[in-house]
């Protein structure tokens, strides 16, 4: 017991001087500090946060996502229950999608942190992010899935309406487009996210075109606020829908 209570303050000790070089934007002495706290310690109760500690430094202040990873993939395998796996989790997935552009492992790490005790916010964001990434896979039905167990979920709020809005993109891309404007109106009727409530607007009109319904096209090409979209833009929409509408019904608009 004195062994452990020595050797724990011996790791606070050296976590203190990696703090105050990070502090003093010593990026270099800290990581180096750090790391040797856990080659040192690693079954020190520091060690999980010593690997997040430099997981992010090499991902925020070095840029070097090889290293980032393989600390971040340290903290989650080797200290599961750690308080900060689910951040790591998140780390990893950010820099897979963002960084490297490899959905699939993004895909694997968000899955992962489903199966920890999240947030339901968090729990969410996370499903919505898996189901994205199999959208931009074009693997409509798996992304398909993921936005109707946001849906169906009773939760309202933007995740909610951004799945919608994504289901109602996939229904256009499957040529279900009566489908598609019972997705896009329910985000208009319900929203408050304004991007959601831009491509809702938008992907109404097409779908009502693809419907030949100009006359429901062109009534919400008019409702469209100038916070979407510039006037020129909304104005040649709307002379473009009149004009399409004047062909196929002279007699009409």
């Amino acid at each position: 017991s004195w062994i452990f209570v020595r050797t724990e303050n011996e790791v606070r000790v050296q976590v203190g001087r990696a703090e105050k070089q990070w502090r003093a934007e010593n990026y270099r002495e800290a990581v180096t500090l750090y790391e040797s706290v856990y080659q040192n310690y690693p079954k020190s109760k520091y060690a999980d946060d010593v690997l997040w500690e430099v997981g992010t430094m090499y991902y925020v202040n070095f840029y070097d996502v090889d290293r980032a990873l393989m600390s971040f993939h340290k903290l989650v395998t080797q200290y599961p229950d750690s308080p900060l796996a689910a951040e790591s989790y998140l780390k990893l997935a950010q820099i897979h999608e963002a960084e490297l552009g490899d959905l699939p492992k993004a895909i694997a790490c968000w899955n992962q942190l489903l199966s920890l005790d999240i947030s339901r916010e968090t729990l969410r964001q996370a499903r919505f992010n898996i189901g994205n990434a199999h959208f931009k896979l074009n693997q409509f039905e798996k992304a398909l899935g993921e936005f109707q167990v946001l849906m169906n979920d009773g939760q309202a709020g933007e995740v909610t309406d951004q799945a919608r809005a994504r289901a109602g993109t996939i229904m256009q891309i499957q040529t279900r487009y009566e489908k598609s404007v019972e997705y896009f109106t329910e985000v208009l009727e319900e929203t408050n996210c304004s991007d959601c409530r831009r491509t809702a607007r938008l992907g109404l009109i097409e779908s009502y075109e693809f419907l030949g319904q100009l006359p429901k096209a062109i009534e919400v090409a008019q409702t469209i606020p100038t916070s979407e979209f510039p006037v020129q833009t909304k104005d040649d929409l709307l002379k473009r829908l009149v004009e399409k509408a004047r062909y196929y019904d002279p007699g009409g608009q």
